[in-house]
């Protein structure tokens, strides 16, 4: 593929992902929206996120299975118009839904988030083969940037829209971002790239990206690291910082709002900073992870044991910094880690340990919160973040390898 076709699949994955990430959440406010008009039960509200992240966990478990077998922009399109016809349905079915008919809503939810984890390890995996090697980390914290900005924008707009026009007329929008997102991705150009051959065992492919990660001594690093992180993360769920904020900070839901768009401010600002300085950050893979770890103890740390609402604040938003840094280097480490499509089990494995490491320990940080106080919640969190930098110190000699042979 020519240096123009690549950077022009790029921009369509590029546009296409923004475009489906915009889709996502107004898709999410609006459904949890209806299913609160409908049934007034917060159980069933919480119904929508848990379902959502079930379902993908269950897709992320079975998606080398159809990796094996197609192309990766074959699978990206066919599960964003899988979706967006789903959608259709769904939305379709809005104004008729009644507390009998909401199991067919689950339904269709559980459905549409299965697709959606066969296009994420896809996604992820096509950028390598779209952008020069020498340009991935400036490409992800470009891809990370839009994600925060989407996220900026699509929740308060997503809240606005459903005072103005109602659920289900946003519903309708959110089906024509996912319209659109399907065009930009079928118009990506894939070449070269040729899936796994038919005859490999059901079992040994779903075995594979697990094994890469495994045999990786870098990626076996970065996969506990993330276990451990994933776990300290579930302190930043809505529940749990609404409760920091009413009993720590002794405020109203207004800085519920605040510390959340710190945070993601924070990322932006992370991003737009790595982009800037990404021939530097391409070098220090490792010491990047190293020092972002370590960075984040002590903020979240801080953070759990102040009760002073602006310093929270500015709290949140040097967390998202240390974070997106880490983030990103994390990402162009395991890009480098195998062939296309190799990588994409690669990423379906990862996403697997993230989905069930964070459902387990939303339950568990939400129980402990309840039972000792938030900010004992906070202070486990920066242990765990201990115990994630203790390990990178230990196999600081892997992290700080800049390339890693690709494993075919």
């Amino acid at each position: 593929m020519s240096t123009f076709g690549k950077k022009s699949s790029f921009r369509f994955l590029w546009f296409g992902q923004m475009f489906a990430n915009l889709g996502d959440i107004l898709y999410v406010v609006s459904l949890i929206k209806l299913v609160s008009d409908i049934t007034g039960s917060v159980t069933y509200m919480s119904l929508v996120p848990f379902l959502n992240t079930f379902s993908g966990l269950i897709s992320g478990v079975l998606a080398p299975l159809v990796i094996n077998k197609y192309k990766l922009k074959s699978l990206l399109v066919f599960s964003q118009s899988g979706k967006t016809i789903l959608f259709l349905g769904l939305t379709s079915f809005s104004g008729m839904v009644n507390a009998h008919s909401l199991s067919w809503v689950f339904l269709l939810l559980c459905m549409i988030s299965f697709l959606d984890g066969w296009a994420t390890p896809s996604r992820n995996a096509l950028v390598p083969s779209l952008v020069e090697e020498s340009q991935l980390v400036k490409t992800n914290s470009l891809l990370s940037s839009s994600d925060q900005i989407v996220q900026l924008i699509a929740w308060p707009a997503g809240s606005m829209l459903l005072v103005m026009v109602g659920a289900e007329n946003v519903l309708w929008a959110a089906l024509g971002l996912f319209s659109i997102s399907t065009i930009f991705m079928a118009l990506i150009s894939q070449q070269g790239q040729r899936p796994d051959q038919d005859e490999i065992p059901r079992m040994e492919a779903l075995k594979q990206g697990w094994s890469i990660i495994w045999n990786s001594k870098q990626l076996r690093t970065i996969s506990f690291m993330n276990v451990l992180e994933t776990l300290a993360n579930a302190v930043w769920i809505a529940a749990i910082l609404f409760v920091y904020v009413t009993k720590a900070l002794n405020k109203g839901e207004n800085w519920w709002g605040f510390i959340n768009g710190a945070f993601f401010t924070g990322m932006l600002v992370g991003g737009i900073l790595i982009y800037r300085f990404s021939p530097i950050l391409e070098k220090n893979l490792g010491k990047t992870i190293l020092l972002s770890t370590l960075s984040l103890i002590v903020i979240t740390f801080l953070f759990g044991n102040t009760s002073i609402p602006w310093f929270a604040l500015f709290l949140s938003f040097l967390f998202g910094i240390p974070q997106m840094a880490r983030d990103v280097a994390e990402i162009t480490i395991i890009q480098r880690s195998a062939r296309e499509q190799l990588l994409a089990k690669v990423y379906s494995a990862r996403g697997t340990i993230i989905y069930a490491c964070f459902g387990l320990s939303s339950l568990l940080m939400g129980w402990i919160t309840e039972e000792f106080g938030v900010r004992t919640t906070f202070r486990l969190a920066a242990i765990l973040f201990v115990c994630s930098f203790l390990i990178a110190v230990k196999n600081r000699k892997y992290l700080y390898k800049s390339q890693i042979r690709a494993l075919d």
